[in-house]
């Protein structure tokens, strides 16, 4: 029976797997401790905010910190485990866990091309964005990559050996 499958009909094989990278977060920590440094600095250099935290209770301002800390790190931590880009033989698989609508596959004899964004700091950091456009005009972006620009050159080799293999 499994003998006469036709290529629609056979699993996808795996070609390499990669997932939202946690250097990729850096920016959104830099922000984080900027906006820390500034909360605890006016706790002391600004009087009215040193009255406003001794009448409201002297752990308000740490509080607000704490939760800036707890947000940001529950958030990157989620997007480390549950960011899963995987590259087949036919297509590439987007994961993104259970807090986001499930991914339609980007099938690669659909794909119409495939760029990295990364800005200066990405660049540094090795990270960046791979952006897939289909040809209907789709366009899926996947955050976060280690190596982005390997990751693309890995995804347009599958989709030319593809292409090339169709009849």
């Amino acid at each position: 029976m499994g003998q006469n499958q036709g290529p629609a009909e056979r699993a996808l094989l795996d070609r390499t797997w990669r997932g939202y990278d946690p250097r990729a977060g850096f920016p959104a920590v830099a922000a984080a401790a900027a906006a820390s440094a500034a909360l605890l600095y006016g706790r002391w250099a600004l009087p009215d905010l040193l009255d406003f935290a001794e009448r409201a209770g002297a752990l308000a301002v740490y509080a607000m910190v704490l939760a800036v800390w707890l947000g940001l790190l529950g958030m990157l931590l989620y997007r480390s485990v549950t960011y899963t880009y995987r590259l087949t033989d036919r297509a590439i698989l987007t994961d993104r866990g259970s807090f986001n609508r499930p991914e339609p596959p980007v099938w690669l004899a659909e794909l119409a091309g495939v760029e990295v964004v990364a800005g200066w700091l990405g660049r540094q950091l090795h990270v960046g964005r791979v952006v897939l456009r289909e040809a209907g005009g789709r366009e899926v972006l996947l955050t976060g990559v280690r190596n982005p620009t390997d990751f693309a050159d890995a995804i347009r080799d599958a989709a030319a050996k593809l292409k090339s293999a169709a009849p």
